[in-house]
C-alpha cells in the first residue's frame, strides 16, 4: 500500500502541475466545484484493491451491526484488519505503515487499560463509601436475630412443659381405656389387610380362612423362637466359657510341648547310657555323655522332631484329634438333613461355614446345581454362591477359579450382574480369563450393560494377567489414552499384543495412537507393520486411512517414516505400493514407489522385463 500511495502522491503532483500550466482558469471552479479531492490512481490493481478494502469493511460493519457514529470495539477490528491488509499489499513504505499501526495499537490499549483502571478505582471507592452502611446494616440484622432466639428459646420452653404434661397425663391413663382403644383398633382396622385383596377383605370366608394362617403362622414362630431362640445372655456365657476352654487348651498345648521335648532329651539320654552299657566300660561315663549332653540342650521342641519320637501314642491322647472325626461328620450329617428337608439358604450357609473347607467343594456345588426344584426367586446353587463369597471375606479364602467361574455363569444366567459386580470388586472369586470372557460375552448381548461389563472384565483380566485383554477391554470402551499409558507401563506388552488389539478393535484412534510416540517413548508399531497386518485381515480401511493420513503431513514426513521403519523392509513396502495400486490409491502407490527407488542400491525392474523374468528365475 506504500507503493500505492506513492504513485498516488506522485500523481497527484503531476495532475496538478499538469492543470496549472494547461488551464490556469479553470483549477480555481474546478476546486470550487468539487468538495471531496481523492488523490488520482494510475495502477488498476491498486484502485481494485481499495474497492475491496472498502467492500471489507462495510460488509463487516454490516454484519456485526456497528452504531455509525461513537467508539465501538467492532468497528476498530474491522479497521485495524483493513489496515493490515493494507500493509500487507504495500511495498515501499511497508515498515513505515506497521509503525503507524504499532503505535496507534499502543495508543487504543493505553486508553482501554486507563479506561479499566478507572472503573476499578470507581468500585473500590462505592464499595469503601457503602462500608458504613452495609456495618450499620449488619449491626441491625445481629440485632434482629438476638430477639428471634429469645423468641425461640422461650416457644421451646413452653413446649417443652406442654409435652411434660401430655407424657404425665398418659402414665395417668387407665389400662381399661388402653384396652378399649386396642380392641377398637382391631375391629376398625386402618388401610388394607396385608395378604388380601380389597375385594376378598369384604368377605367373611377370605377373611375367616386368612385369620386361620395367620394363627398356624404365629403357632410356627412361637415353637421357633422355644426351640432356636435363647437369651442373649447365653451367648455371653457360651463365649466366656469358649475363651475360658482356648485359654486353657493354649497351656496344656505349651505343657504338651514342654513334656515332648522332655520325653526326647530322655530317651536320647537312655539310648546313650544303654550303648555305654554295652560297650567295654574303658571310657568314662561322663566322658561319654558330655557330647550327648550337650546335643540334648541344643533340642527344641518343633514339629519335625516330633516325627521321629513316636507320635502315634500321643495322637491317641489328643482330645482334638480324637473328636475332629465325630463334629466333622455331625456336620455332614446337619447339612444332609437341611438340604433333604428343602431349607436350601440354611444348607448353603451351613456348607460354607463348614470347618476344614470339606463342604466348600465341586460335589457340594454339582449337589445345589441338581435342585430344581424350590420356592423363592432365588435358585439353590445362587443361594450356595452368595454363601460361599459372604464367608469368604471374613476369614476364609476365596473360592477356586472353576468354582468362580461357575458362580459368575449363574449370576449372569439370571441376569443378576450386580452380584457379579460385588463379588468382583469385593475380591470374592478368585479371576481368571475365562470369567472375564464370560462377562463380556454377556455385555455384547445386552447392548445396555455392554460398558459396565466391559469394566469388569478389564478388572478380571487385569487380576489374572492377562494384558491384552485388559487393555482390548479398555479400547473397547473408547478410552484410547488410558489403555495406551497401560500399555507404556505394562513390561508384559509384546508386538502380538498390540496387533491382537489391532485385529480385535480396528480404531483409527488407537491405530494412530501406537504407530506414533506416546509421553517420551517410542511407538509400539511402525508405520508398514502396522499397514501390512491390516492388509492381511479384513479391516484394509484402516490400513488405507493410516497411510492418506500420514502422506497428507508431506513428503518428508512420509519419507521419514519409511526410512526409518525397521519393521518393515523394502520388499515390504513394494507389497504396500502394489495394494494401493490395486485399490486405486494410485498417488500413495507412485510416492512410496519413488521413495524406495531413490535410495541407494535400489533398481526398478517391470513385472515384464527380461531382466524381472531373470531375477525371478534365480530367485525361485
Amino acid at each position: 500500500m506504500c507503493g500505492l500511495g506513492c504513485h498516488s502522491t506522485g500523481t497527484r503532483k503531476n495532475f496538478s502541475n499538469m492543470s496549472a500550466t494547461s488551464s490556469p482558469r479553470a483549477a480555481p471552479s474546478t476546486a470550487v466545484r468539487k468538495s471531496r479531492v481523492l488523490p488520482p490512481i494510475i495502477s488498476s490493481s491498486d484502485r481494485d484493491f481499495l474497492d475491496a478494502v472498502y467492500a471489507y469493511i462495510e460488509s463487516e460493519k454490516e454484519k456485526l451491526g456497528c452504531p455509525k457514529e461513537g467508539p465501538d470495539e467492532q468497528r476498530y477490528i474491522i479497521y485495524s484488519s483493513a489496515f493490515e491488509k493494507v500493509i500487507e499489499h504495500a511495498t515501499s513504505y511497508k515498515a513505515i505503515l506497521s509503525t503507524i499501526k504499532k503505535e496507534y495499537d499502543g495508543c487504543i490499549s493505553a486508553i482501554k487499560r486507563s479506561h479499566r483502571d478507572a472503573r476499578l478505582l470507581h468500585r473500590k471507592l462505592k464499595v469503601t463509601a457503602a462500608e458504613p452502611t452495609t456495618l450499620m446494616y449488619c449491626q441491625r440484622r445481629a440485632v434482629q436475630l438476638r430477639e428471634r432466639i429469645e423468641i425461640i428459646q422461650r416457644d421451646t420452653a413452653e413446649l417443652q412443659a406442654q409435652l411434660e404434661k401430655l407424657r404425665q397425663a398418659g402414665r395417668e391413663t387407665s389400662p381399661s381405656l388402653k384396652e378399649e382403644a386396642s380392641v377398637s383398633a382391631e375391629v376398625k382396622p386402618v388401610g388394607r389387610i396385608p395378604g388380601l385383596s380389597l375385594e376378598e377383605s369384604m368377605r367373611p370366608e377370605a377373611l375367616t380362612k386368612h385369620l386361620e394362617y395367620l394363627q398356624r403362622k404365629r403357632t410356627e414362630l412361637q415353637q421357633k423362637k422355644r426351640t432356636q431362640c435363647v437369651p442373649a445372655q447365653v451367648k455371653a456365657d457360651l463365649d466366656l466359657k469358649m475363651m475360658s476352654t482356648l485359654k486353657q487348651r493354649d497351656e496344656l498345648a505349651a505343657e504338651n510341648d514342654r513334656l515332648k521335648l522332655r520325653y526326647k532329651q530322655m530317651k536320647l539320654l537312655a539310648e546313650a547310657v544303654s550303648c555305654w552299657g554295652k560297650s567295654d566300660g574303658r571310657m568314662p561315663l561322663l566322658d561319654f555323655m558330655s557330647p550327648v549332653l550337650h546335643q540334648a540342650s541344643e533340642l527344641h521342641a518343633c514339629d519335625s522332631d516330633y516325627q521321629n519320637i513316636g507320635t502315634a501314642g500321643f495322637e491317641e491322647d489328643d482330645p482334638s484329634k480324637v473328636k475332629t472325626s465325630e463334629l466333622l461328620v455331625d456336620y455332614i450329617e446337619r447339612f444332609i438333613e437341611l438340604f433333604e428337608a428343602g431349607k436350601y439358604e440354611a444348607a448353603a450357609f451351613h456348607a460354607a461355614k463348614s470347618p476344614y473347607g470339606v463342604l466348600r467343594n465341586m460335589e457340594t456345588m454339582e449337589k445345589f446345581k441338581a435342585a430344581s426344584v424350590y420356592q423363592g426367586e432365588l435358585p439353590p446353587l445362587l443361594l450356595f454362591f452368595q454363601a460361599l463369597t459372604i464367608s469368604a471375606g471374613a476369614a476364609r479364602k476365596p473360592p477356586e477359579a472353576a468354582m468362580s467361574l461357575e458362580a459368575v455363569k449363574v449370576a449372569l444366567q439370571h441376569g443378576r450382574v450386580e452380584l457379579v459386580t460385588h463379588w468382583i470388586t469385593q475380591r470374592r472369586l478368585t479371576s481368571c480369563e475365562e470369567m472375564g470372557d464370560v462377562i463380556r460375552e454377556y455385555g455384547e448381548r445386552k447392548p445396555h450393560m455392554s460398558d459396565k461389563c466391559l469394566a469388569l472384565a478389564q478388572v478380571v483380566y487385569h487380576a489374572c494377567g492377562i494384558s491384552r485383554k485388559a487393555a482390548l477391554c479398555m479400547c473397547q470402551r473408547g478410552m484410547i489414552s488410558g489403555a495406551m499409558e497401560f500399555i507404556c507401563h505394562c513390561k508384559s506388552f509384546t508386538l502380538d499384543d498390540c496387533l491382537y488389539l489391532l485385529r480385535k478393535c480396528p480404531s483409527a484412534n488407537l491405530l494412530r495412537s501406537l504407530t506414533q510416540e506416546y509421553c517420551g517413548r517410542p511407538a509400539a508399531l511402525s508405520l508398514g507393520f502396522a499397514a501390512l497386518s491390516l492388509l492381511s485381515t479384513d479391516n484394509k480401511a484402516f490400513a488405507f486411512q493410516l497411510l492418506e493420513r500420514v502422506h497428507s503431513c508431506g513428503r518428508d514426513v512420509f519419507e521419514q517414516m519409511i526410512l526409518e521403519d525397521v519393521f518393515c523392509t523394502p520388499e515390504e513396502w513394494s507389497e504396500i505400493a502394489d495394494r494401493c495400486r490395486e485399490t486405486s490409491h494410485t498417488q500413495l502407490a507412485q510416492d512410496i514407489t519413488e521413495i524406495l527407488s531413490a535410495q541407494a542400491g535400489a533398481v526398478l525392474l517391470s513385472p515384464d522385463s527380461e531382466d524381472a523374468k531373470l531375477m525371478e528365475h534365480v530367485f525361485l
